[in-house]
């Protein structure tokens, strides 16, 4: 009955991203072909500075379908639309309900706890569908771009990505318990992304601990198998903060 409300409070972003997701997603696979072309028409530049490499590696990612699914998808379309949806999801909650509706919940006889883990609980799931039905989709529409992308490497991008974007709804679930509207906590959560950016820029790349990275599934497309260490980092962030989150509902006085 908890799961079910809390899932209910949040449907509709649910499935707003439930809808624009997979279409993106199908919607750069099946316009592989095209862009392979261009990408093989035009000569690779000259390798001078940041920006030439750059150009350079995009091209050649394009150039083959792994490559192109992975940089157009996992680490770009897919992670942000993703990272979106889950601090939408992540926003809201007891503080941004009326006094009414406030009312009515807190006198259910259950615990804030039990409150808050299951709004916690069901928004993770539907964090980890938005990860994972998009790449799904990938696998299924990639015959019909004559082309084929592995099951294995789908739910290992899948797992990377849930796992970056349960940061991004943890932090928002979090900031929720502090701020009573939603847009502060949305605003401040998509901070997340700069940062972490900013972080690996000043660190001269991704490194290990990268958040972005591992929310790519960057270390596994470049051979390096699975990221383990930031994945059970991100894992143990993530359920501090909605730990955290819970205490802080549970401890105020209303």
């Amino acid at each position: 009955m908890l799961w079910q409300n809390a899932f209910l409070d949040t449907r509709w972003r649910f499935l707003a991203g439930l809808i624009l997701l997979p279409m993106s997603a199908m919607f750069v696979a099946l316009s592989y072909a095209t862009v392979a072309e261009v990408a093989r028409a035009v000569p690779v530049p000259p390798v001078n500075g940041r920006l030439g490499r750059e150009i350079a590696e995009a091209l050649a990612l394009s150039r083959t379908y792994d490559g192109y699914v992975w940089s157009q998808w996992f680490r770009q379309n897919g992670s942000q639309l993703g990272s979106f949806f889950a601090v939408i999801i992540g926003t809201g909650g007891l503080l941004s309900q009326s006094s009414a509706a406030r009312l009515f919940t807190l006198s259910l006889p259950v615990t804030r706890e039990r409150l808050l883990g299951a709004r916690a609980a069901a928004g993770l799931a539907q964090v980890l569908a938005l990860s994972v039905v998009p790449a799904l989709v990938i696998t299924l529409v990639s015959p019909l771009a004559g082309e084929r992308f592995p099951l294995l490497d789908t739910l290992v991008y899948a797992l990377c990505l849930f796992a970056g974007c349960a940061v991004f709804f943890s932090v928002a679930f979090l900031l929720s318990t502090m701020f009573a509207n939603v847009w502060a906590p949305a605003v401040l959560a998509l901070c997340v992304g700069p940062v972490a950016a900013a972080v690996d820029q000043m660190t001269g790349g991704p490194t290990a601990f990268s958040l972005l990275a591992m929310m790519h599934g960057e270390p596994y497309f470049r051979g390096s198998g699975l990221p383990w260490p930031m994945l059970l980092a991100s894992a143990a962030l993530s359920a501090a903060l909605i730990y955290a989150g819970v205490r802080i509902i549970a401890r105020r006085d209303f």
